[in-house]
């Protein structure tokens, strides 16, 4: 039983630094002082989400993602996933905010 603790651990903690990686680059990028964003205003971003094989990305406006950084309690995340600790804010086509439940 021990064995299968740890076996769900392991992607946990990969998960993990994973989503920790996401946030750390999207600050990076919304931070930049010449950030790409396309005609509409939006700026792509990597999904913040646990799993450690999501390399999706998404389109949101830069201010809205600032805003985000700046409550530090929402994630952005990609429509394909739902957690049960947190809970969507907006909902718009493939991209989610989601605040912690």
């Amino acid at each position: 039983m021990a064995a299968s603790a740890n076996e769900r651990l392991v992607p946990a903690q990969e998960g993990t630094a994973h989503r920790v990686a996401q946030r750390a680059a999207n600050r990076r990028a919304a931070s930049a002082a010449k950030t790409p964003v396309d005609a509409h205003g939006l700026v792509e971003l990597a999904c913040e989400c646990n799993r450690a094989d999501c390399e999706r990305t998404l389109k949101v406006p830069l201010e809205v993602y600032h805003r985000m950084l700046e409550a530090d309690q929402y994630l952005l995340q990609a429509g394909h996933h739902a957690f049960a600790q947190y809970r969507t804010i907006i909902s718009v086509g493939l991209m989610r905010i989601e605040e912690r439940g």
